[in-house]
Parts: structure tokens; C-alpha cells; sequence
């Protein structure tokens, strides 16, 4: 079900489905609620699944000021206290994966399992991005559907659905969309390195985590995932013939991996 929430002075919009423990997704840079729309109502068989457009993105609110990964942290933690929820397990993809390891790292008390999927900020400072990335940011130079097609299935490496092409054309034109996409971008890049900072809370105890990423990665490539290998309280999983969206591409076996991490008992 569709409803909006105020979270610090801003609309929100999310998706609410299922009962049982409570489970977030947040989606990456361009993305929105409906990225999950494969793994929504798979998941919320054995959750209480909240999907949200995040400040910036979707049909939330855009406004145009400075978007750090902190003030998404603290987005989430607001989103949280509003819906009150005390406690959840975060799913965070790419941009989201980076916002919710932060936010674990900050809030470990209202975190109980997270999952990563090709997860941003624990790349190296000295990583400039790909061809691939720098291309998506053309989407909003797109000025027809079909034009738009093009560019994200060069992105993607694979064929778009039309809902997903009708999401996006409406959300490109959206006002301060490019802003707070290219503003969430820089900030990505410049924000503290996630991998020393993530190991440690590892190897405490207090943080426990599933990483999924695709081998065929071409934006956030699967390199990168290979520092997970040997962290405590964490599984890597690497996913053949799979680019940077594993709940899109495979999205049976991405439910199947989340949802027997979730049900595994301590």
C-alpha cells in the first residue's frame, strides 16, 4: 500500500506491506520504492517490509539543498521514529547500501541485520567512477522515451521494462531531481570510506551482514567486493550473469538469499 509520511518536515513516500519483523529497503542513486518492486511481496511474507522513496528521489519530497549521506542517515533514522519503529533489518542498494552500513555504524541499537547489494562507499577515494556511471547521469539529457530506453539499457547492460521506463521518464522531469541526483552523487564520492569503519564493527559483534553482488557489475565493479571475503559476521554472496541490480535481474534467487539470511537464528 502507497502512503506518504512527514519525516523531518518533509513528505515521504512509501510502501507498506506484510507483518512479522520489521524490514527496509532503500533503494540507490535514480532509484525509488518501486525498485523493489520484484522483492516487495516476496519478502513480506515473513516481514513487515517497508519500501521508501528517499529524500530526493521518487515522488518524495526535492528539496534543494545539500544531499550528504549524513542527512539521508538521518532521513532514515526519521523515517523510523515516525512510522515508530525501534528496530529493523535494512536492505540498501548501491547509494542505499551506503547510506544503511552508515546508519548501522551510527544506530547499531536499531539495527538488527543488513544487507548490502553492490554497496557504495567502500570503494577507494582513488576510484573516479565508471564510463558506466558517468553515462547514467545523461538520463536527464534524455527528451524522449525512447532516448531515455537507450541510455539506461547501456547502464544496465540489459533490456529496461516499460513500467520501469515510464518511472523513470516521469522522474527526470521532476524539479531539483537532477540537482539532488548529482548533489547525492558528489557527496557519495567525498563522503568518508566505509571498509576500516565496517570491518571493525564486524569483528565487535554488533553489526551482522549479507552481501550480495553481481559479477557482471559495471558500475560498482565486484572487485570491490572482494574486502568482505574475510570479515567476521558477514557472507558474501557473488551472483553469475548479474549486473549492479541483483533484486531486479535475479530477483528469485536475491528473495530466496534475503530471506533465509533473515530467518537464520544467532
Amino acid at each position: 500500500m502507497e502512503r506518504y509520511a512527514l519525516v523531518n518536515e518533509y513528505r515521504i513516500r512509501y510502501i507498506e506491506e506484510g507483518s512479522g519483523p520489521t524490514l527496509i529497503l532503500v533503494h540507490g542513486l535514480g532509484g525509488s520504492a518501486n525498485s523493489w518492486v520484484n522483492n516487495i511481496s516476496n519478502l513480506a511474507k515473513d516481514n513487515h517490509v517497508y519500501a521508501l522513496d528517499m529524500l530526493g528521489f521518487g515522488r518524495s519530497d526535492k528539496p534543494r539543498i545539500n544531499y550528504t549521506i549524513d542527512l539521508f542517515v538521518d532521513m532514515l533514522r526519521g523515517f523510523m521514529d515516525t512510522l515508530g519503529v525501534d528496530k529493523a533489518s535494512i536492505v540498501g542498494s548501491s547509494l542505499g547500501g551506503q547510506i544503511a552500513a552508515e546508519y548501522a555504524l551510527k544506530h547499531q541499537e536499531r539495527v538488527d541485520r543488513l544487507i548490502l547489494v553492490a554497496p557504495a562507499g567502500f570503494t577507494p577515494k582513488t576510484f573516479k567512477g565508471t564510463n558506466t556511471l558517468r553515462n547514467y547521469t545523461r538520463i536527464f539529457n534524455a527528451k524522449s522515451k525512447d532516448g531515455l530506453r537507450h541510455i539506461l539499457e547501456r547502464v544496465h547492460g540489459t533490456s529496461i521494462s516499460d513500467e520501469y521506463l515510464e518511472w523513470m521518464y516521469e522522474y527526470i522531469r521532476m524539479e531539483n531531481a537532477r540537482h539532488a541526483f548529482i548533489s547525492a552523487l558528489r557527496n557519495s564520492a567525498k563522503a568518508e570510506r566505509l571498509s576500516r569503519r565496517f570491518k571493525r564493527a564486524l569483528e565487535s559483534g554488533s553489526i551482522k551482514a549479507l552481501v550480495i553482488w553481481g559479477k557482471d557489475d559495471r558500475i560498482i565493479p565486484v572487485r570491490y567486493a572482494e574486502q568482505f571475503i574475510d570479515m567476521p559476521n558477514c557472507r558474501l554472496i557473488l551472483l553469475e550473469n548479474c549486473g549492479h541490480r541483483p533484486h531486479v535481474e535475479v530477483s528469485n534467487v536475491f528473495n530466496e538469499y534475503v530471506r533465509f539470511f533473515l530467518k537464520q537464528i544467532d
